[in-house]
């Protein structure tokens, strides 16, 4: 059963979507699709924001390519990578198997789809992020972040947002003196207000030293897709993730650790989410959970020695291997998908 799958899933975010186009299109060897065109809006089974722009900016089909001759399938290009979308019309003449909703507000509506589809789809909740999850929920549910008080009625699994190795690979040269952040919305936050403040003050206390914060909204703009994020987390020698309020899942945490390089974190944001499994004081990363400024620069520095570094760096990746593994991870969901409630 599913052998090659064929999976409809919302669009949560790009990292993820393409997480589980690695999953179940090179991997499974299956298809995966996401909606596109405003008929899931107006018939209810979109409901991201109720926002006209929100609205056009995820569904809208004037900026995609129609793939075949019916345009119910849409060619998608997204940051690296290119995904396909399904109109409302075509999800329905599509033998679909199994329907995703990554987002709490898509289990209602998808699970109305999954019914009114003549093929009965099967529904998965994925978590990204720590949510609780209620009795009657859903189903099936795939977690790739710390969910705690799984009622035993549901088919569960846990396991990590795939990404593609063949770009972040680990690179143990000993880079410039460069730290880069990439927390998407850092210096306008007003949750993430203090640390942003921190990173300024520790870039002002260190002028030899290039400071750089790349996202949507930052100061040195978007690393553009998975190979300019990895080529800029190469050059730099320690990667900034203070993040308050942590990650689901994380995947600048954990493209960091592929590519074998420490990061500088708070330890606090990340207790009980799975991000944690990465972080080691002194042995993974940099903790600076309650130091000022100088004792920030002062633990760059002392980690900075070349031979020092070194072993952080192997520790980084060694650390990510023992806990990471996509080819048996994808055993497993393969084996969770064959008892699919």
């Amino acid at each position: 059963m599913y052998s090659k799958p064929i999976v409809f899933s919302d669009y949560h975010h790009g990292s993820l979507f393409y997480s589980l186009t690695l999953l179940f299109e090179r991997r499974l060897g299956g298809s995966i699709f996401h909606p596109i065109g405003y008929d899931w809006y107006t018939h209810g089974f979109w409901k991201v924001f109720d926002h006209p722009d929100t609205v056009k900016q995820y569904l809208d089909s004037s900026r995609a390519e129609p793939y075949g001759k019916d345009n119910s399938i849409f060619l998608c290009p997204d940051t690296g990578f290119t995904g396909k979308g399904i109109t409302l019309k075509g999800f329905y003449k599509m033998p679909v198997d199994i329907v995703i909703a990554s987002l709490p507000q898509h289990i209602e509506p998808f699970r109305r789809l999954c019914k009114s589809h003549p093929n009965k789809p099967k529904l998965i909740y994925q978590i990204g992020n720590s949510w609780a999850v209620e009795a009657g929920l859903a189903q099936n549910i795939m977690a790739s972040a710390l969910i705690k008080g799984v009622p035993e009625n549901i088919r569960f699994i846990s396991y990590h947002q795939e990404f593609d190795l063949s770009v972040f690979y680990p690179d143990f040269s000993y880079p410039g003196q460069k730290i880069s952040s990439f927390v998407n919305c850092f210096p306008t936050s007003e949750g993430y207000a203090f640390d942003w403040n921190l990173f300024e003050t520790v870039e002002r206390l260190m002028p030899d030293w290039t400071f750089k914060s790349f996202g949507n909204v930052c100061r040195d703009g978007y690393a553009n897709g998975p190979n300019e994020l990895a080529k800029e987390m190469k050059q730099s020698r320690f990667i900034w993730h203070t993040k308050n309020g942590g990650d689901g899942y994380g995947h600048i945490i954990y493209n960091t650790a592929a590519v074998a390089k420490p990061m500088i974190v708070k330890m606090e944001y990340y207790k009980d989410k799975m991000g944690r499994e990465l972080m080691i004081d002194g042995k993974t990363c940099l903790a600076i959970d309650g130091l000022s400024p100088q004792e920030v620069v002062n633990k760059i520095l002392y980690y900075s020695d070349e031979k020092k570094y070194e072993n952080l760096c192997k520790n980084v990746y060694e650390n990510f291997k023992s806990k990471v593994n996509f080819d048996n991870e994808g055993k497993s969901i393969q084996n969770f998908m064959k008892g699919l409630k």
